[in-house]
C-alpha cells in the first residue's frame, strides 16, 4: 500500500548536510523569563495547541500585521491573554462558549462550537487531573515522554480530548514549543517525533520520502475524501519518514518539520507548488531558515514531484478531524 523510500531519504539527507539552514525555530513563541513564566506562556500555548487543527481558513490582521493559520490563531490569543491574564484560568476557560472564540478570532475561522467544546474539555481535565498546573504533566511523567512503566507524556495528554490523536500531533507539537520556552524536563528526546499535518503530509509525499500505490495515489490527486483509518496509516508512515531523515541527517527531528513545515506553508501549495521559486521576501519559510525562495525549492532537484508534474497535485489527506 506504501512503504518509505530508503534511498530518497539517503539522497535528501546529504543534501540536507550541506545546506546552510540559519534556523528560528517556531517564531512567535517566546523563551520564559523564569517558572512562574514558563507556566503562563506554556498554559497558553497549550490552549491554542488544542485547537490548531485544519487552520486554513483563518487569516486577517492583527493589530496591522497580517497572519494565516497557526499564526493567526497564536496571535488572537496572545492578544487576548494581554486584555486580560485571567483568560487562560481554567475557569474561565471551562465557561467559554463558541461566541467567545468567533470575537477572539475576529470572526475569522470556523468550528468554534467544535474548538470552545475542546478548549472546555482541557480546562476541566487540567483541574480535575493535574491541579490546574499544566507543568504537573512533566513533574507526573518526571520528564519521559514514552516509558513502559509508569505515566509518560503520551499518555498523560491523551486524557485531553483535543490531544487525543493517536499519533500525538498536537503533544509533539506542544513538546517542540516546551522545548523553546524551556523549564520543562525531557528525559528521552530521542522519543520526540514529528507532529504530522497536513503541510508535512504534502511535501512528505510530493518529495518521494514514501511511496504510494496507485490507488491512493489517485485519491490524494483528486483530492477524494478518505476514512480517517487509512488517514492515519499515511501520517504514520510520513512520520516515520521523516524521523529516519532526522537520524540519517544527524538533524533533530523538530528542525526537520519546521523546515518541511514552512515550505509547505511557503512554495509547495496545495492546489500549485512554485518550484522554481516565489517573488517574496516574507516567507515563512525564509524566517524559520533562513533562505529566500526566489531562486526555487531548494530541494528540488531530488523532489519526485519536480521531475513528474502529474506528482506536484498530490494533495493532503482529505479527512474531518481535529487531531491536525
Amino acid at each position: 500500500m506504501f512503504e518509505i523510500n530508503y534511498k530518497k531519504i539517503s539522497e535528501l539527507s546529504e543534501l540536507i548536510k550541506n545546506i546552510n539552514f540559519q534556523l528560528n525555530m517556531l517564531p512567535g513563541i517566546e523563551k520564559a523569563i523564569d517558572i512562574s513564566d514558563a507556566k503562563n506562556k506554556l498554559t497558553l500555548y497549550f490552549y491554542v495547541d488544542a485547537i490548531c487543527h485544519q487552520t486554513q481558513n483563518f487569516s486577517g490582521e492583527i493589530d496591522g500585521i497580517y497572519y494565516k493559520g497557526w499564526d493567526y490563531l497564536l496571535n488572537s490569543f496572545i492578544k487576548e491573554y494581554k486584555k486580560d491574564n485571567d483568560f487562560i484560568s481554567v475557569d474561565k476557560m471551562k465557561k467559554i462558549k463558541g461566541e467567545d472564540l468567533k470575537r477572539i478570532l475576529n470572526g475569522s475561522g470556523d468550528r468554534y462550537y467544535e474548538r470552545a467544546k475542546l478548549l472546555r474539555n482541557c480546562a476541566y481535565i487540567l483541574k480535575r487531573d493535574f491541579n490546574s498546573d499544566i507543568f504537573e504533566i512533566n513533574r507526573i511523567s518526571e520528564g519521559y515522554i514514552k516509558r513502559e512503566n509508569g505515566l509518560d507524556m503520551l499518555k498523560l495528554f491523551h486524557k485531553f480530548k483535543a490531544y487525543s490523536d493517536p499519533l500525538n500531533k498536537k503533544t509533539y507539537l506542544f513538546l517542540n514549543i516546551a522545548k523553546k520556552v524551556g523549564f520543562w524536563k525531557i528525559n528521552d528526546p530521542e522519543n520526540l517525533w514529528t507532529p504530522v499535518d497536513y503541510h508535512l503530509e504534502r511535501v512528505t509525499l510530493r518529495m518521494g520520502l514514501v511511496n504510494l500505490d496507485d490507488k491512493i495515489m489517485t485519491k490524494l490527486i483528486e483530492n477524494k475524501s478518505i476514512p480517517q483509518t487509512l488517514d492515519l496509516k499515511i501520517r504514520e508512515v510520513v512520520g516515520d519518514a521523516v524521523k529516519k531523515l532526522s537520524i540519517d541527517s544527524k538533524v533533530e527531528v523538530e528542525k526537520i518539520d519546521q523546515i518541511f513545515w514552512s515550505l509547505g506553508r511557503s512554495i509547495c501549495f496545495k492546489d500549485s507548488p512554485f518550484c522554481d521559486g516565489v517573488n517574496s521576501e516574507n516567507t515563512t519559510f525564509q524566517n524559520i531558515t533562513g533562505i529566500n525562495l526566489k531562486n526555487g525549492c531548494p530541494f528540488r532537484k531530488i523532489c519526485e514531484a519536480y521531475k513528474n508534474i502529474e506528482l506536484r497535485q498530490i494533495k493532503e489527506s482529505n479527512v474531518n478531524t481535529i487531531y491536525y
